[in-house]
């Protein structure tokens, strides 16, 4: 196995924004499918560690966890992992929440499989309805936007990566889109 020479990865490190071609792969999100434009990173040549400086992190997560929630493919336990902890449950809590035993919860998270469509629609209204996003709860108020939403969930069955975009003043676009084959 080879060393590395010791070094200081800030003195070394190279400055870049990243760009629709040039995707920043955000993985301090605990999802492994986030990607950031418009945000300035360092990347060191010699270990290839990264850092980024995300503007308005709150903001940056609050849209991620409305873009699954509104996302048609079906949730993974990361996806739900992600939304608990948004929630700030602990599992047991959630688990009882959408009726599974902590157990069977553990699994869940665990999984790349997808939820069961029941089980994945309880997960996403729980959030609406415990979250504290604004757009999403208000949705709740519209009985004709709801039933569209519900029915078309598990529409699509691509490969999917989320994306945010960076648009200054704190302001984030975030989207979820498929994977080109």
């Amino acid at each position: 196995m080879e060393t590395l020479p010791e070094h200081d990865c800030e003195e070394s490190a190279v400055e870049r924004i990243s760009t629709f071609d040039n995707l920043y792969h955000y993985v301090g999100s605990g999802l492994g499918n986030v990607y950031l434009i418009g945000v300035k990173y360092w990347v060191c040549p010699l270990c290839k560690k990264q850092a980024a400086d995300i503007p308005s992190l709150n903001l940056l997560l609050a849209a991620i966890a409305r873009t699954i929630v509104e996302k048609s493919p079906p949730l993974t336990g990361e996806q739900v992992r992600y939304l608990r902890k948004r929630l700030g449950r602990p599992a047991k809590e959630f688990a009882a929440l959408i009726g599974v035993t902590p157990e069977r919860y553990s699994v869940i998270e665990s999984s790349n499989n997808p939820l069961a469509e029941g089980r994945d629609k309880l997960v996403r209204l729980i959030y609406r309805v415990f979250s504290r996003d604004r757009k999403l709860k208000d949705a709740l108020l519209d009985k004709r936007k709801i039933e569209q939403w519900l029915l078309a969930l598990h529409g699509r069955d691509d490969s999917e990566i989320i994306v945010g975009t960076w648009l200054g003043s704190h302001r984030w676009r975030v989207e979820a889109a498929t994977l080109a084959a």
